[in-house]
């Protein structure tokens, strides 16, 4: 496992979401956030606390963490950036989604929501990805 230092906690608000959505289970441990992130278990318990402090996720000792409502809207938000994204790189610039996540993970933190929107509809408003993976639905 390539161990990163440091990573943007919206990456583990999104992975906290993916892992719940994959596994249909509500608390995720942190070892699997840490082997699935490449990060070090103690990184992800000091970014687990700063996202509790923030509201956006609940630690249980010795157990995992889950999502608060904001937290999952929050991680929402990014994985539908993030899925649509990888939908215009494919459909437009005809690259391979698994060669672009760095791309991806750089553009989908800044990524305005009028942009997305427009990024959406101009996709044709997919329904997934181009892995298969729905596109979580965050606007009316």
């Amino acid at each position: 496992m390539d161990i990163a230092e440091h990573k943007n906690p919206d990456d583990y608000l999104e992975m906290i979401y993916t892992i719940s959505e994959e596994e249909s289970k509500g608390l995720v441990r942190i070892k699997e956030l840490s082997e699935r992130l490449g990060v070090y278990p103690s990184t992800v318990t000091e970014t687990m606390q700063k996202l509790a402090e923030r509201g956006l996720v609940v630690r249980i000792s010795y157990e995992g963490v889950r999502l608060t409502g904001a937290g999952r809207s929050y991680a929402m938000d990014i994985l539908s950036k993030h899925r649509v994204l990888e939908c215009f790189f494919s459909q437009y610039l005809g690259m391979v989604p698994s060669d672009v996540q760095d791309e991806i993970c750089g553009i989908e933190h800044h990524l305005s929501r009028r942009v997305l929107e427009r990024l959406y509809l101009k996709l044709g408003k997919p329904k997934s990805c181009p892995h298969g993976k729905p596109i979580p639905a965050i606007w009316g």
